[in-house]
C-alpha cells in the first residue's frame, strides 16, 4: 500500500512540474526555429505585422524577430487594474503562455552595413558587415510627446553644454546625482524634428578611462514614432558616426518608409 501510494505522489509531482513547464517560452530566441516560427525564410521577402503596421522586407535583409511568448492575466478573467506586482503578490494575477504567430512580431531588429551606402546586412546579429553599422529595431506601443522637453525633464545635474558648429547638434552633459562619477551624454539636433514635431535627441554613453569617464560618446542611440504609430529606435558607434549623424537619421528613416507595405 505505501508503494502504490509512493508512485502516486510522485506521479502527481511529475504532473505539476509539467504544467509549470508549459508556461515557459517552448522556442529559445535567436534561434532558426524562433525565426521560423515567425515565418522568416532566410534570402526570401519576408512579412512581419508589428502592431498594426506591415512590413515587407527585400530578399536578404537578416532579421531578427521578438516575441514575447508569456502575458499576465487576471486568475478570475476580471479586469487588471492592479500592476503586474501587485497582482502578482496578491494572487490575483497568473503568467500564461503566449504562442508566436506566423508573420507577426512585437518587434524586429536588422543592421545596415557600416559603409556609406548603408545597405540592409543578411546577419541578423550585425557580426558580417562591412564596417561597424547601424542597428535598426522597429517595434510599437511607445508614444512620442512632441511637445515634451526632453533635455528640461533629465533629472541628473547639467554640467557643461556647446553648440557643436557644422554638426547641427547641441550638446548636453548630465552628472548622475547618485554617483557624479558617471556621465549622460545628450546630442539635439538642432535643424530637424521628428515625423511627430518632437525633439530628435541622441542619448550616448560616455568613454570610460583608467581615471573615469571622458566626455566622448561612445554608444549612441534615439527613437523615433512613425506618422503609423510605430516606433523606430536605431543606434551606432558614436565615434565613428555621431559627426554623420545626418546621413545615418536619412538612410535608416528612408529604409524604413520603403519597407512599409502600401
Amino acid at each position: 500500500m505505501r508503494r502504490l501510494l509512493l508512485i502516486a505522489l510522485i506521479a502527481a509531482l511529475a504532473a505539476g512540474c509539467g504544467k509549470q513547464t508549459s508556461k515557459k517560452p517552448e522556442l529559445q530566441e535567436n534561434t532558426e526555429a524562433y525565426f521560423a516560427a515567425h515565418g522568416i525564410v532566410p534570402e526570401q521577402v519576408n512579412e512581419l505585422r508589428i502592431g498594426g503596421t506591415l512590413f515587407r522586407f527585400p530578399a536578404g535583409v537578416g532579421l531578427n524577430p521578438y516575441t514575447s511568448q508569456e502575458t499576465y492575466r487576471s486568475v478570475d478573467g476580471s479586469a487588471m487594474t492592479l500592476s503586474t506586482k501587485e497582482g502578482m503578490e496578491q494572487g490575483k494575477y497568473e503568467k500564461a503562455a503566449t504562442p508566436i504567430v506566423k508573420g507577426q512580431a512585437d518587434r524586429v531588429a536588422f543592421y545596415l552595413d557600416g559603409d556609406h551606402f548603408f545597405r540592409p546586412g543578411p546577419d541578423p546579429f550585425g557580426t558580417r558587415g562591412s564596417g561597424p553599422g547601424i542597428r535598426v529595431q522597429i517595434s510599437y506601443g511607445y508614444m512620442e510627446k512632441p511637445s515634451e522637453d526632453v533635455i528640461a525633464k533629465q533629472k541628473s545635474i547639467l554640467r557643461s553644454q556647446r553648440d557643436m558648429q557644422g554638426l547641427g547638434l547641441k550638446e548636453f552633459i548630465f552628472a548622475d546625482r547618485k554617483n557624479p562619477g558617471d556621465a549622460h551624454l545628450f546630442y539635439l539636433a538642432t535643424g530637424m524634428k521628428t515625423p511627430k514635431g518632437g525633439s530628435l535627441v541622441f542619448h550616448c554613453e560616455p568613454r570610460y578611462d583608467r581615471k573615469g569617464y571622458v566626455d566622448e560618446p561612445t554608444h549612441c542611440a534615439t527613437t523615433y514614432q512613425a506618422l503609423r504609430g510605430f516606433s523606430v529606435t536605431y543606434g551606432f558607434d558614436g565615434g565613428i558616426w555621431l559627426s554623420n549623424w545626418q546621413q545615418v537619421h536619412h538612410a535608416v528613416t528612408q529604409f524604413v518608409d520603403s519597407v512599409v507595405a502600401k
